[in-house]
């Protein structure tokens, strides 16, 4: 009987892992084909609520410690602050450290790339990212996340961490095509993965309310290569 409780117990485990697996791959594989069909994907109730509120706990924990910088535009050498055009906050992550709060995130986005590569031949390497938030007020006017002079971020997404959200309270990702014309209006609710393409024109309309999140890239170069132009 004690045997066949032992199994019993892998077998549950094993299906656990296997049910994990696929979900992983299975959010994969629909951002893959949303980016193949129209340059972006969203994904809706992405973690657990245990998960989701470790890293809303951490995010309050470094608010509170005052651990976020104002943001600015451009990368090294051309890097400015400019709150007429940006006005978020953020705090860099080390997505390396699997003990983290956002790992159940980045499970996912390491799911990703491995499918991005094997799918689209993206050559994505390695990613970067950071807690950002947007104070009541604020926005991002229209810009692409892709640099002429680095342009080694190839595919951007945007992770929401905003409890509650109501049409009203702003905050929305806009994606527009090369006449300038809006083509998707994204809302930042709570739990909401979007990715898309990081050559894509894009804005994030003014906050009625506190807008939170987690922004990140993939990189066809390791991250600590970033510094590198064409």
């Amino acid at each position: 009987m004690k045997l066949i409780k032992e199994l019993s117990n892998k077998s549950l485990l094993s299906w656990l892992i296997n049910i994990n697996m696929i979900s992983h791959s299975s959010v994969a594989e629909t951002i893959s084909d949303g980016i193949i069909a129209k340059g972006y994907a969203v994904i809706e109730d992405l973690l657990s609520q245990v998960d989701l509120k470790q890293i809303k706990i951490r995010f309050e924990e470094l608010q509170q410690e005052d651990d976020f910088q104002k943001a600015g535009i451009g990368k090294f050498g051309q890097f400015t602050v400019d709150k007429s055009v940006r006005g978020d906050f953020i705090r860099w992550v080390d997505q390396k450290d699997t003990e983290a709060s956002v790992y159940k995130l980045y499970e996912y986005i390491n799911e990703l790339i491995i499918h991005l590569n094997r799918t689209c031949y993206l050559g994505i390497k390695d990613y970067e990212s950071h807690y950002a938030f947007y104070p009541k007020g604020k926005g991002y006017l229209m810009h692409r996340d892709r640099f002429k002079t680095n342009p080694h971020r190839i595919v951007s997404f945007v992770f929401y961490l905003n409890e509650n959200w109501q049409h009203g309270d702003g905050g929305e990702l806009v994606l527009y095509n090369e006449d300038k014309n809006p083509t998707e209006t994204i809302a930042p609710k709570e739990n909401r993965l979007a990715v898309f393409l990081s050559e894509t024109l894009h804005e994030v309309l003014n906050c009625n309310t506190e807008r939170k999140s987690i922004t990140g890239w993939l990189l066809d170069v390791p991250t600590k290569l970033t510094f590198l132009g064409k």
